[in-house]
């Protein structure tokens, strides 16, 4: 994993004729890597990712333990994966690499974002075994909240930390500026404003996704219950 995450400045210049096609739709605008690492982002760098699976989140602790073994497969236990991270205008982006077409799931709205560096196992809430086997040239922690979920991500020093839970502060900040209305005369990227679009329908959509997906396996278990209860009295031989 690289141990260097580059911070660059925003420029607030007049809109160049690339510029004027994103903001019109035209071929240069999507939401890849490339595009946004083109944009002059907040922040930007290559991190590692905790996935956690869902089957441990709801485990009892001692589950948990077992899960952690290293015995079991990994879909049923955290591992640590590699992601490219971009911080620009409202949202925080993850990308499998530098070059990926798409986002890895959902944005993260950084107005609701609550970021900070963990100091230690005590900080982990049962992520112990994570923390004990972090990857080769990952060396320190933060968690990115939001909506009650929590995310894990390493990188290599703790100075690199210490700057992603500066900018995600600093642009959660200005988001909220943004949406009281109190930021009119602060020059923003015509760029920026042109992905903060594509980010909202992006996280719409995934919020659709959910959503739908969910009211599908309650269906699901209201059947599973239905069938059960006609069984059981003999409906069914």
């Amino acid at each position: 994993m690289s141990q260097e995450i580059r911070h660059r400045n925003v420029g607030q210049g007049s809109c160049s004729g690339e510029t004027q096609n994103l903001v019109m739709g035209r071929p240069s605008g999507s939401l890849s890597a490339k595009a946004l690492l083109d944009s002059s982002p907040t922040q930007q760098g290559s991190v590692m990712k905790l996935h956690v699976p869902s089957i441990y989140v709801i485990a009892p602790t001692c589950l948990q333990r077992i899960l952690s073994s290293g015995w079991l497969p990994e879909f049923m236990s955290p591992y640590w994966t590699d992601r490219h991270m971009v911080l620009i205008g409202k949202f925080l982006y993850r990308f499998e690499n530098e070059f990926s077409s798409e986002p890895k799931g959902a944005p993260v709205p950084v107005e609701a974002v609550e970021a900070r560096c963990l100091s230690g196992e005590e900080d982990l809430d049962g992520m112990e075994f994570a923390f004990r086997n972090l990857p080769p040239g990952c060396n320190s922690v933060f968690i990115v909240s939001t909506f009650g979920k929590t995310q894990y991500f390493g990188v290599g020093t703790k100075e690199e930390c210490t700057t992603w839970v500066n900018s995600l502060r600093e642009s959660r900040q200005a988001a909220i500026t943004r949406s009281m209305g109190h930021s009119e005369h602060v020059p923003y990227p015509a760029r920026w404003k042109y992905f903060d679009g594509l980010g909202t329908s992006l996280l719409k959509s995934k919020e659709r996704i959910k959503k739908r997906l969910a009211e599908t396996n309650v269906r699901e278990m209201e059947m599973t219950s239905l069938e059960g209860t006609y069984i059981s009295r003999g409906h069914f031989s």
